[in-house]
């Protein structure tokens, strides 16, 4: 698989959303990053595994087996092995959702749970696991028809966005934030950039080589996020993918983001930070946090005792910091020696 640098730059952009979003709720009182960081991870999903499908030669059967099983190499083993630890801690809340933790089928049932739980947010992966099971059929089925392909794509777009914006099936609407039908559409405009980058069409080339289209981009970016227009974050989104993968952004400021060393580093591991943030928050802030925190004298501070109610601002550094360092152990001492095994699925 071709590697994408700048892709990686954009996962450390999505992770850091969906963290800051969850430990310090303040950044999202007007905006909402943890739907911008999620939204930004389906594109760039959407957008590479259709382009490992289409790229991919070899026999129907021999193709699919192959996606799935280096696909599960990567997902898989941090994903049930969280599952694990915690069942042998006999996690109530675990152990009463195990069938579908274990069927990756949680987001149907994260909905109707009111108490606090650390693997709520694998509601997401659930998500991604269903598309990487229906998508690749349609993708390998159709890869030698271009244009019927790009039509199913725009028709799941279609229907997705339309289910977020008019609940046209009211009985599914509970699930529109977290269920496959209503949260396709960013996976299929991933899908649907692959198709349109791999064609590289003369009409693409203008567009993303054109500044003034860059720029609008950036701003229609900011305007969907403050906004919360789903279709308009998911196009800003690919759009950006899709530059990432042409390596060709004007702004220089974004590309030296992109790039910086520590970026990459971030994108690299942010599978196992969304795996262990809400973890660590779940646990610290009870148990370590809260006890610290609420032993210290503010009124003491005089007019600096207006942080007791600002604990963000330690939180934020602290829990960023003890997420990488378990997702940096967890990468170099158990999700990269199995990432080797996937030389034999190629």
């Amino acid at each position: 698989m071709q590697y994408y640098q700048k892709i990686d730059g954009l996962r450390c952009i999505a992770i850091i959303a969906v963290m800051v979003h969850h430990i310090a709720s303040i950044f999202s009182t007007y905006i909402d990053w943890g739907y911008f960081g999620v939204d930004l991870f389906f594109v760039i999903s959407g957008f590479l595994i259709t382009s490992i499908l289409l790229k991919t030669k070899g026999s129907f059967k021999t193709t699919y087996i192959n996606f799935l099983a280096r696909r599960s190499l990567r997902i898989f083993p941090l994903y049930y092995f969280t599952i694990f630890i915690f069942v042998i801690i006999g996690h109530p809340l675990v152990l009463e959702n195990i069938g579908y933790l274990l069927t990756y089928t949680f987001n149907y049932r994260y909905p109707l749970i009111t108490q606090a739980n650390p693997l709520g947010h694998f509601w997401s992966l659930s998500v991604e696991e269903q598309y990487y099971l229906f998508w690749p059929i349609i993708v390998l089925a159709l890869r030698h028809h271009i244009k019927i392909l790009v039509f199913v794509a725009l028709a799941i777009i279609t229907f997705a966005y339309s289910q977020i914006a008019f609940n046209i099936i009211p009985s599914i609407s509970i699930y529109n934030y977290v269920g496959l039908p209503a949260r396709m559409g960013s996976l299929g405009l991933g899908s649907i950039g692959a198709m349109f980058f791999m064609l590289q069409s003369q009409i693409l080339k203008y567009i993303l080589h054109h500044k003034l289209i860059e720029y609008s981009m950036f701003a229609l970016w900011l305007v969907a996020l403050v906004l919360l227009k789903p279709f308009l974050l998911g196009l800003a989104s690919v759009f950006m993918v899709m530059k990432a993968a042409q390596n060709s952004f004007h702004f220089q400021g974004f590309n030296w983001l992109l790039t910086h060393k520590f970026t990459l580093y971030i994108g690299k591991i942010s599978y196992g930070l969304y795996v262990y943030h809400i973890i660590v928050i779940y646990y610290m802030t009870p148990y370590v946090f809260n006890p610290i925190w609420h032993s210290i004298n503010f009124e003491a501070f005089g007019k600096l005792s207006v942080l007791q109610y600002h604990s963000w601002l330690i939180k934020l550094p602290l829990y960023f910091s003890v997420t990488i360092i378990l997702s940096d152990l967890s990468y170099r001492h158990f999700e990269k020696p199995l990432l080797k095994l996937k030389r034999y699925f190629v």
